[in-house]
């Protein structure tokens, strides 16, 4: 696996794009699925006790079923996280 890709399990990567921000990229799951694994995600950052207080904010976009060109998700989900950032960041927007 290319650096900078984390395997998630079952159909999801979690892929860092540049400094502190990265893509969940999920297949064959709904919207209402990915936003409920991102809240899972944030959930479990929140929960972390051994290091210093940190947040997350998450933004969510989705690619439709045969989709190959994920771009215009990458850019949907980028402008998610400008709004999730915008609303007092430690969230997820979709």
């Amino acid at each position: 696996m290319p650096p900078g890709i984390v395997n998630m399990g079952s159909e999801a990567y979690l892929v860092r794009l540049c400094g502190g921000e990265f893509v969940l990229l999920v297949s064959e799951r709904s919207p209402a699925e990915a936003r409920w694994l991102a809240e899972e995600i944030h959930c479990a950052v929140a929960r972390v006790d051994d290091l210093p207080a940190w947040t997350i904010s998450l933004g969510i976009a989705v690619v439709e079923l045969g989709e190959t060109d994920v771009s215009a998700a990458i850019e949907g989900a980028d402008r998610s996280l400008c709004r999730a950032k915008a609303q007092g960041r430690d969230r997820a927007a979709a």
